[in-house]
């Protein structure tokens, strides 16, 4: 079996998600820390898993470090159990041979012996060999609902970091931060508009600042209160179509 440079399944790449978008503040530093050191293959950091409520950014960062990952020509695979996945496990067949392997919604793994043998294979195989494993979920890595004792053990012993809600106060600041980024200026009413009238979520709020972005550029408009209630109108539209 042969796999492709780079391996996505069940996941679309969204190529505005970067790294360098990722908001650098108090809550999130010890993360990206241990990110970073996840691309630099610091040994300690070969495994990571990183967990976190839905919206805090996690799978966000986890796509973040699969695009540097790409930049730097490694070889990867991206499997996401975020939905009902209706693929075998034979899928992790050969994985081990990759750089980097990514595994995202692992509180969402298939139920079953099969699975679950397939997952330890593929995590003993990797170390093995270097592999690097990136894992995301929604729970600390002891309460998944794994019945294989050996898998869990391997899984609760990878280093963990939870990625926190970012204060009100820090989610304006990645706003702002996003913004500058990107050369614009965004008067200060425009972006407590934002936070109060969009998704919380940091993940959703990035990609905001990117479609503002560029949709400000397309009608050549600067970014405004009516410019930012236009786009969400046209989004909401174009998800009831």
């Amino acid at each position: 079996m042969t796999h492709p440079k780079q391996l996505h399944l069940n996941v679309k790449l969204d190529l505005s998600v970067t790294l360098e978008n990722f908001i650098s503040c108090p809550s999130t530093n010890l993360v990206l820390k241990a990110a970073n050191n996840f691309i630099c293959n610091k040994l300690e950091f070969r495994t990571l898993y990183l967990w976190g409520r839905d919206g805090v950014g996690k799978n966000y960062l986890m796509n973040a470090v699969n695009q540097k990952c790409m930049e730097e020509k490694l070889s990867s695979a991206f499997l996401s159990f975020s939905n009902t996945y209706r693929q075998g496990p034979s899928i992790f067949e050969e994985l081990e041979k990759l750089d980097v392997i990514f595994l995202e919604g692992l509180e969402k793994y298939p139920v079953g012996e099969e699975w679950e043998v397939a997952l330890f294979n593929l995590i003993n195989s990797s170390l093995s060999k270097g592999t690097r494993m990136f894992f995301t979920s929604n729970l600390v890595a002891k309460n998944l609902s794994i019945k294989l004792d050996d898998l869990r053990s391997r899984i609760v012993a990878f280093p963990a970091f939870e990625l926190p809600e970012i204060t009100e106060e820090e989610k304006l600041t990645a706003l702002e931060e996003s913004a500058k980024r990107k050369g614009l200026v965004f008067e200060d009413r425009v972006l407590v508009y934002i936070l109060n009238h969009t998704s919380r979520s940091l993940a959703d709020l990035l990609k905001l600042m990117f479609d503002l972005d560029t949709y400000s550029l397309e009608k050549k408009r600067k970014i405004s209160i009516p410019l930012v209630k236009e786009l969400l109108t046209k989004r909401a539209n174009s998800q009831d179509t």
